[in-house]
């Protein structure tokens, strides 16, 4: 992890921030997602999934496979990740990026790197499982 991927992760988490948005002013804040559902509301489910894996895939592979115990597993509260949580994860990624930074101008300071690594897991222990499960078969299919 360096600088610039911490950049990119900002990136998706501000998107992340975006799709919650955009789906809770549309569906509201604990719309449930089943069969039978629109297909807006469908695809903007699987457009923030989707941007939850993006995410998991720009961290450590070591990071997303194992980021500790979340706290708040919100998906088994509900189905979607709602703006509250999103705005959480955007505002690590600033966190990642400062750490990152640090790092990469000081890199005999091993204490940031456990910081670069810290952050990371803030960040994946809060995206949906099946988002981290679908980066890392993404980044060891790529590995291959």
């Amino acid at each position: 992890m360096n600088a610039q991927i911490a950049l990119e992760v900002a990136n998706y988490c501000a998107e992340l921030v975006a799709l919650s948005a955009r789906f809770q002013a549309v569906f509201g804040r604990r719309a449930t997602v089943k069969a039978g559902c629109s297909n807006g509301e469908l695809e903007l489910y699987r457009a923030i999934l989707d941007k939850q894996a993006e995410i998991a895939a720009r961290l450590d592979a070591s990071v997303v496979q194992a980021p500790g115990e979340s706290f708040n597993q919100w998906w088994k509260r509900q189905d979607v990740i709602d703006l509250s949580i999103a705005s959480d994860i955007h505002k690590e990624s600033a966190r990642l990026i400062a750490c990152c930074t640090y790092s990469d101008a000081d890199p005999v300071a091993n204490q940031w790197s456990y910081s670069v690594q810290a952050s990371q897991a803030a960040i994946a222990v809060q995206l949906h499982p099946s988002a981290r499960s679908a980066a890392l078969e993404l980044q060891y299919a790529l590995a291959e």
